[in-house]
């Protein structure tokens, strides 16, 4: 069944055509927090909540929880990632709590140096081996990477926060490729595009510098040339895990999605539809605050039904995506070997027209492969023809490429196992984060009762969105007490 896109308004449909299940009536006395969204910030905020006696409740669209943190589990039940699968400890000191309180094994990772890689052209699908770097090139960088570690301490490690509350330098809001270049760096550039465009970030020529430093941590560089390993798991598998020991007592509600939400009156009301029988319930819940913990661009506020006010829109009109996908192919690919998409030279990431720009095989008892592919900044790119130019593509990269004279064997539909796209990499472009645009954001928090936390609070990794949702509990929500339920530490936070 389709719904309008204005669900506010579409209720008075329901005039004619009733909901199949009478909406549940609202608890007494008090109103829980609503958390919308079910990752890694929504998650982490539902605990803080809990841990500081706050009654809350989860929504999620999704039939999963995790958010992006998505994975593919094929017959002998070995997973592929559809979402995050690194990290380095000494980045992610959030996320290895939730790693170890989750309990779900972990296994060392080497992001440079144990596959051979090939490139591929994405409209010939012709492959030839990557060549290696030559020797005067790994020298300069390796004379960069100290200079890097010093600069980044200096100017960057001080204002990374939560937000970025202390404010950001107008010298990290050019682009990476302008800040690198800026700094004398020549090798550095050069060695990140890829990296930063094949795992959903975009063009260094274009995504702030801010981001970049936020992505690139000394740990993260140094694992990316291949000083030293990483680690890989099962994400999707560590939020199950960790939810069901952390938040016993919040309702997650997965398949419900939030249509309607009315900030008019003493509480906020948010209206949802969820699965029921063969059709699709209306019902809705009061909240005593909101929290939104998923990418908030104009076009998801708007399918949430979000009373948009002025001042939201200033900040949320800036806010922009990259179209992301990612897929689980059965292919013919052995195990460590990889493909990377072909492009116009050094510096410059593979063209972002929706096709495949990277694959590897993980497990060397599946025959599975995962696959990214990303299309153009803030601009829609349909899921059914990015599944197409990945059948298209993969096709022709379905051989092993280390024999010259193999031909790539045509997939067939239930080959690509799962495909997923994703509003990846929430972020403000130069000209907003010049304008203030993180202040505008913080100064929103608390008004009409409604608080933000996703990737946007730092970068779309699963760190910063576990910090996302850590600190909007711990900067605007008090403890409860049985005399004066809850009280925010800002002024707008609602009194239970």
């Amino acid at each position: 069944m389709r719904y309008p896109t204005n669900w506010c308004l579409a209720l008075s449909i329901l005039t004619f055509f009733p909901p199949t299940a009478s909406p549940a009536p609202i608890q007494a006395p008090y109103a829980p927090a609503c958390i919308i969204g079910a990752g890694p910030a929504g998650l982490t905020a539902a605990a803080k909540l809990q841990e500081k006696g706050i009654d809350a409740i989860v929504f999620e669209k999704q039939p999963d929880i995790g958010g992006k943190c998505q994975s593919y589990y094929d017959e002998e039940g070995i997973f592929h990632p559809l979402g995050a699968a690194f990290f380095s400890n000494a980045t992610y000191p959030q996320t290895l709590k939730v790693v170890d309180e989750s309990g779900v094994s972990i296994e060392e990772f080497a992001l440079a140096g144990a596959r051979e890689q090939f490139r591929f052209n994405i409209t010939t699908g012709e492959t030839e081996a990557l060549p290696a770097p030559s020797a005067q090139f790994l020298q300069l960088v390796q004379a960069e990477i100290p200079r890097y570690i010093q600069l980044w301490n200096q100017v960057f490690a001080p204002i990374s926060t939560t937000s970025y509350k202390k404010g950001v330098p107008n010298n990290l809001t050019v682009s990476g490729t302008e800040w690198f270049t800026t700094n004398g760096f020549r090798a550095l550039p050069i060695l990140l595009v890829n990296a930063l465009a094949l795992y959903g970030y975009g063009d260094i020529r274009q995504v702030p510098a801010l981001y970049i430093l936020q992505y690139f941590t000394p740990d993260i560089l140094t694992g990316f040339v291949g000083q030293h390993n990483v680690y890989y798991t099962d994400f999707n598998k560590i939020w199950k895990e960790w939810a069901k020991k952390k938040l016993c007592k919040v309702p997650i509600k997965t398949s419900h999605e939030i249509r309607c939400i009315d900030r008019s009156g003493k509480n906020p009301v948010i209206k949802y539809t969820y699965p029921h029988k063969n059709f699709y319930a209306w019902d809705k819940q009061e909240c005593s605050a909101l929290i939104f913990a998923f990418p908030p661009t104009i076009e998801n506020l708007e399918r949430a039904g979000l009373d948009i006010t002025e001042q939201e829109n200033e900040v949320f009109k800036d806010v922009t995506i990259n179209n992301y996908f990612s897929s689980a192919v059965e292919l013919a690919l052995p195990f460590g070997v990889s493909y990377i998409a072909n492009s116009s030279g050094p510096g410059v990431p593979p063209p972002d027209l929706g096709e495949p720009v990277a694959v590897l095989r993980l497990s060397a008892e599946s025959n599975i492969s995962t696959s990214w592919s990303w299309g153009p900044d803030g601009e829609f790119k349909s899921e059914s023809s990015a599944r197409e130019q990945l059948n298209i593509t993969m096709s022709q990269l379905n051989k092993d490429p280390r024999n010259t004279t193999a031909t790539g064997e045509a997939l067939t539909e239930s080959d690509i196992r799962a495909f997923r796209k994703w509003d990846y990499f929430p972020h403000f472009n130069s000209e907003p984060l010049k304008n203030g645009a993180y202040d505008k954001l913080n100064k929103l928090q608390g008004c009409n009762r409604s608080y933000w936390a996703s990737g946007l609070q730092g970068m779309e990794i699963v760190e910063w969105a576990i910090r996302a949702g850590q600190d909007v509990v711990d900067s605007y929500f008090a403890v409860a007490t049985q005399e004066t339920g809850y009280i925010g530490k800002d002024p707008n936070t609602p009194r239970r």
